[in-house]
Parts: structure tokens; sequence; C-alpha cells
């Protein structure tokens, strides 16, 4: 499904745009981490590891995960969505407008349901693990909850297993785009409270 397919919501209110980047002054402090939360994700071809402070400690770890991933950038929407109409031609799935505009918050999730446009792998106290497979590369996206040194973080983790040179290429092109993506928006959510 292309980008015509619909339109998404950019505004909090209608007629106006609202700005979703901040301006460095208010932007919170997001580290990337030189190791990961588990040991184990550094077996994969390729992971990152990015931590902020997490201020909302009364959240469950699905609420922090929608916290993070239910307010994107318009920026970002639209790369996403120009995304999608590209690597669709190769067999790759990607969000329509639609996940975008219509976010459900459940009260519980299972593994298997939808969650802020991924699938549900795992839920635990501390951890969800959402992703998706395609024919070209898997990804998985762990959100973690952890205790450092006596401060509280949340700590958003992504995963690439590439099947194929394409997978690889893919990864390639798309990670700068991802690093600065989740570094905005885990700096966002911070800075608004929601996490």
């Amino acid at each position: 499904m292309g980008m015509s397919a619909g339109i998404f919501v950019c505004a909090a209110s209608a007629g106006a745009l609202q700005p979703t980047i901040l301006h460095e002054s208010r932007a919170m402090k997001v580290a990337e981490r030189s190791t990961p939360p588990r040991p184990e994700l550094q077996r994969f071809y390729y992971w990152d590891s990015f931590e902020a402070p997490l201020s909302r400690t009364d959240l469950d770890i699905d609420q922090i995960y929608l916290g993070i991933f239910s307010h994107y950038p318009c920026w970002a929407k639209w790369l996403l969505l120009a995304r999608t109409r590209i690597v669709s031609v190769f067999g790759l799935k990607g969000p329509t407008a639609a996940d975008f505009n219509h976010v459900e918050a459940k009260s519980g999730y299972a593994v298997g349901d939808k969650i802020a446009r991924f699938t549900l792998f795992s839920l635990s106290k501390a951890e969800i693990v959402t992703g998706g497979n395609d024919k070209h590369l898997d990804f998985r996206v762990l959100v973690s909850r952890v205790r450092e040194d006596g401060v509280d973080k949340v700590v958003l983790s992504t995963v690439v297993s590439p099947h194929n040179f394409f997978g690889k290429a893919y990864l390639f092109l798309i990670l700068p785009f991802h690093k600065f993506g989740i570094k905005t928006i885990m700096s966002n959510a911070v800075a608004a409270g929601r996490v």
C-alpha cells in the first residue's frame, strides 16, 4: 500500500502542525550503550542499544513502550511511508498511514498481538520484545526497564538478522536514519514525560 492510501495526522489540533523535534536545550540526553542489556544480543548480525533516564517508574513496560512508539515526528512518518512505498517492490512490508493514525492501547497484550506497528514476541515485567520477519531480514525491538548504579533507565535495543545480500544492503542504507530516529523518539518521550 503506497503513501496515497491515507493521510496521517501530525497535528495535536486541527489546522496547525505541532513540531515534534525538540530544541536541543529541551531535549533529554539519550546515550548509545557500548553493551546491550542482555549479552546474548551481541550474537546478532547487527545490534544497537540506547538508554535514557526513566522518570515514570509507575508505568508498566507496555506503557513505556507505547510512550516511545506511539509518537513519531511528522518527518519520521513521512520517511517510513516513503520507505514502505520503495521497498514494497522488493517484497518488504512497512507501515501504512493507518498504522500511525490508530495506535491502539489495550489493557493487556498477548504474544502475537500488534502493539504500535510491530508483533509482540514476549512480554515480562521488565522487558517487551516486538518485531517482524520478512524474506530479507528479521528484526526485534526490545524495550527494557533497568536499574544501574541506582538510576532507573529505559533501554531500547534493536537486533537484526539479514537473510541475504538485499537484507544486508537495506540495513546498511537505513542505519543512519534508524539511529537518528531512535534518539529523537526517545528524547521526545522523556522530555514529554511519557517515560
